[in-house]
């Protein structure tokens, strides 16, 4: 994957990071966890469609693929710095939460 496009093929995490991890969110919420407690607790369509795509990331995107989309639309977060972790790592992350609250709710 070209890193300089932009994640249009991806909108539910472009929203997630360019959208719910503004530029100002740590502002808004104390961690990055509540963000993600925001965006994804209760709205099962939401995390099947980012699941979706977080697989796709996660088999044809390698590290800048990731990094700088997410510098592009202008996400506040950065995986390296906020969660201690690489982009790509931050994606499995994101698999994780969404499959433990799936199961939660199921």
């Amino acid at each position: 994957m070209n890193h300089l496009r932009p994640l249009l093929d991806f909108p539910a995490f472009d929203s997630l990071m360019g959208g719910a991890f503004s530029q100002d969110w740590k502002d808004e919420s104390s961690s990055a966890n509540e963000v993600l407690s925001k965006a994804l607790d209760g709205f099962p369509a939401t995390r099947g469609a980012l699941a979706l795509e977080l697989l796709d990331i996660r088999t044809i995107c390698q590290e800048t693929d990731v990094i700088h989309p997410l510098e592009s639309i202008g996400s506040g977060f950065q995986p390296e710095v906020d969660a201690d972790m690489s982009a790509l790592g931050w994606v499995d992350y994101l698999v994780g939460r969404i499959s433990e609250l799936d199961a939660a709710d199921a």
